[in-house]
């Protein structure tokens, strides 16, 4: 909590105590917070703006995603996340809420605490070597000019995996690694990466059937949206899927109530979902990463 003595410090101008603040990175500034209530304002200033220069998504740093069995883990692409808005997490923890104002910088009654409650939504997307083609339908050309004759393309699927339940097996588990990668000058050249967070996904038998009965129930149009899946005990990272069983119909069509048959499921990744005051502690790390290296790099000609 701020302290609200009166010190010297409180004599100057923001614009110097900007100045003085700014240098500093996002874990120093928070550090400062409890100096007194006027440095606790400007520090909580100073992370919206720079919160809200995180998701401007122009810099040379991206976000990438790594989701897979254990057993699938040298097989397994990694997925680009691109960037959809930030939300609130409801009293649930589990429902994304709609965008809030406070990273504009025009709320002034917020805490450093509101700002952890912040997330920022990516789509996964699969790089293009390794997307799915895809499939064209030529329009009939009857009655049409020839310029209208085009080819209509089906919308791209999303990426997805396959979970794989043997008879008995009660959740799966999926190594979940997120990385801020710097890109460099040539495609699939990084020159440096920082984690996020490097958890594992539990899948449960339960909420897997539950899920296919709520795509089901929703038509496969999306009214419905599944709880997110934490990768880490404080919810840095989570991941949403849209579930879909598969090869239903080997199924045996009588079953035990205690029995659990061996099951397959297709999970499309829907959204990767990263507490945005993580993301920017992680990219500024990136940053200084990258910085400190290229100091120390050394050409070689040959």
């Amino acid at each position: 909590m701020a302290s609200d003595t009166t010190t010297p410090i409180d004599s100057l101008p923001n614009e110097i105590l900007d100045s003085i603040l700014s240098p500093l990175s996002t874990q120093d500034l928070i550090k400062l917070a409890p100096v007194n209530r006027r440095i606790y304002t400007i520090v909580l200033r100073l992370v919206q703006h720079r919160l809200a220069a995180v998701l401007d998504q122009k810099s040379s740093q991206e976000l990438i995603l790594e989701c897979y069995p254990p057993s699938a883990a040298l097989t397994t692409p990694y997925l680009f996340c691109d960037f959809v808005e930030t939300s609130r997490l409801d009293d649930s923890g589990s429902t994304l809420l709609d965008p809030e104002t406070e990273l504009d910088g025009s709320r002034s009654n917020g805490t450093l605490g509101d700002l952890r409650s912040l997330y920022s939504r990516f789509r996964p997307v699969a790089q293009d070597e390794n997307r799915r083609p895809r499939h064209r339908y030529t329009r009939q050309s009857s009655g049409l000019e020839d310029g209208d004759a085009e080819d209509a393309v089906v919308p791209e699927s999303p990426p997805s995996l396959d979970v794989h339940l043997d008879e008995g097996d009660q959740f799966s588990q999926l190594v979940t690694v997120t990385n801020v990668v710097e890109m460099g000058s040539r495609r699939g050249q990084f020159l440096g990466h920082t984690n996020v967070s490097d958890g594992v996904l539990r899948v449960w038998r339960a909420w897997l059937a539950a899920a296919t009965s709520t795509t089901s129930a929703a038509g496969g149009q999306g009214e419905q949206r599944e709880a997110i899946l934490w990768a880490d005990a404080e919810r840095h990272v989570g991941v949403r899927f849209r579930v879909s069983r598969k090869d239903a119909w080997s199924q045996p069509l009588l079953l035990g109530a205690d029995e659990d048959p061996a099951v397959s499921y297709r999970l499309d990744y829907e959204e990767l979902v990263v507490r945005t005051s993580q993301l920017l502690l992680t990219m500024e790390r990136s940053a200084s990463q990258v910085a400190t290296s290229s100091g120390n790099a050394l050409m070689l000609v040959l």
